[in-house]
């Protein structure tokens, strides 16, 4: 069987706000200064977004002065195909912010063939209130802020309103409407370059911003408009006139993302679902971003070594550690208080007080229960509950939600797994059994095999990091044993 993953969705989000990841160095930064004020202007973009010289969407993105701030909207259309399936998902962003930029109000919305999600809120500076969810399916949220947000896109002008020598560099936080959370951006102008525009040649200043270890990079007209964004696995975003960007629409190109985020093996894995350990050694650009996690997963000098935990046979149900409580916590996607999330996991779990037995308990019946297909939502614990059907992160999200419910405490992990000759993005469940145990629902394990490589830890808010990965792999198998 193979997995199925949703890397589609973080990809969107990062081609839809030009976080597009292509890694160069830095130059040396100037002391940071107050972002300039600017003036709010009214600007109409259109973009076509391509791969291989190859239309796949387009973007479309228009910013409008109000009385005391800006109105900014943007809208994706992207097709691709997951594990051959094309597919094809719309973004919108609508947001008002006041005269200094600061967010006040969002609506964001992403449509796909599996889901409708959204997430809209309001903002005072102190305090994020959101409902977010599928349609008929939202649940509210107040998440607190240590200072006023803002959107990247509406960050751009005041840039080149500013320093623009090389060097220059701010430091914003901005709002990641995927996520729910507040972000730090970072922005760094690295050079003047003359690029073609809509009507001809333009000089531009080439920005670095970089959020959440994702690089990305973009070419500014002198009044803050995007000529051109650029970045991983061959994405480009290019500005062009309306009637170009939407002319082909009904026949974009799907671009196969799981086959393009495929990270290649030198050499062979046989029978990966029983591997016990493993020894890879990792090259590429992205190599140091793979964690020392021991006792699992072990790094030193581009060796990574991988050990399947030996599970206890017995693990107390109870009051823990106060430095678990968060795992314990219901969270934005892992609604551990939901009622329907609760009384299922007690239903599963029963009478059962051994931690154990009752995460294996809930492998199996998430692995029964809900049926394996590709997906391209935000995954919500509850949602994944009352459909019955997902991926490898609707899999793991329910999971992680039941367990926190039956008083497990559990998180996400996300990285790479071997199927059919090379590594693919996946995602599962830690439980703590005494000691952090992974467990994967797709393939109903606990522990999970030694195949399984973690780049990342935490939920959705955190995998955008994964982008940062993409195209910067390669594993050569040193050692595999059963």
């Amino acid at each position: 069987m193979r997995p199925a993953f949703t890397l589609a969705v973080v990809l969107s989000w990062l081609v839809m706000v030009g976080l597009l990841v292509r890694r160069e160095v830095f130059p040396p930064a100037l002391p940071e200064a107050p972002l300039p004020a600017g003036e709010p202007a009214e600007h109409d973009e259109w973009f076509t977004v391509s791969r291989d010289g190859r239309q796949v969407g387009h973007a479309h993105r228009v910013t409008s002065r109000t009385g005391d701030g800006q109105e900014f909207s943007e809208d994706l259309v992207l097709a691709f195909a997951m594990l051959g399936v094309p597919q094809r998902i719309a973004t919108g962003l609508e947001a008002e912010t006041d005269a200094q930029g600061a967010l006040r109000r969002f609506r964001f919305t992403l449509v796909s063939p599996a889901a409708t999600f959204t997430a809209a809120g309001t903002t005072d500076g102190r305090t994020l209130h959101v409902t977010y969810g599928p349609q008929g399916q939202t649940k509210d949220a107040d998440l607190p802020l240590a200072e006023p947000i803002q959107l990247p896109s509406t960050v751009r002008p005041r840039v080149v309103a500013g320093d623009v020598r090389p060097g220059a560099r701010w430091t914003v936080p901005v709002l990641n409407p995927l996520t729910l959370r507040s972000d730090a951006l970072v922005t760094t102008v690295e050079a003047r370059e003359t690029v073609p525009g809509p009507d001809g040649p333009v000089e531009a200043i080439r920005i670095a911003e970089e959020q959440q270890g994702v690089r990305t990079h973009a070419w500014l007209a002198p009044d803050g408009t995007v000529l051109r964004e650029d970045g991983a696995l061959g994405f480009t975003l290019e500005r062009t006139s309306r009637e170009r960007a939407i002319a082909d629409d009904a026949s974009l190109a799907p671009v196969d993302l799981v086959a393009a985020s495929r990270i290649p093996l030198d050499g062979r894995i046989d029978h990966p679902r029983t591997a016990a350990r493993l020894a890879l050694r990792v090259s590429g650009a992205a190599a140091g971003t793979i964690p020392d996690d021991p006792p699992r997963q072990r790094v030193d000098h581009g060796l990574v070594r991988i050990e399947r935990e030996t599970v206890p046979e017995t693990a107390p149900l109870g009051p823990r550690d106060a430095s678990l409580a968060s795992y314990l916590a219901p969270a934005p996607f892992i609604e551990s208080d939901d009622p329907a999330i609760v009384a299922t996991a007690r239903e599963v779990v029963g009478t059962e007080r051994n931690a154990t037995a009752a995460a294996r308990a809930l492998v199996d019946w998430v692995n029964a229960a809900v049926r394996k297909a590709p997906t391209v939502t935000m995954p919500s614990a509850r949602e994944v509950l009352a459909a019955r059907r997902g991926d490898c992160n609707e899999h793991a999200v329910l999971l992680t939600a039941l367990a926190r419910a039956a008083g497990i405490p559990a998180r996400l992990a996300a990285g790479v797994m071997y199927v059919e000759g090379g590594f693919y993005y996946h995602a599962w469940t830690e439980v703590w059994l005494g000691r952090w145990v992974s467990a994967d629902a797709v393939f109903r394990q606990l522990p999970a095999d030694a195949t399984h490589v973690k780049l990342v830890e935490g939920g959705p808010e955190q995998q955008a990091a994964l982008a940062a990965s993409v195209g910067g792999l390669a594993f050569a198998a040193e050692e595999v044993a059963r």
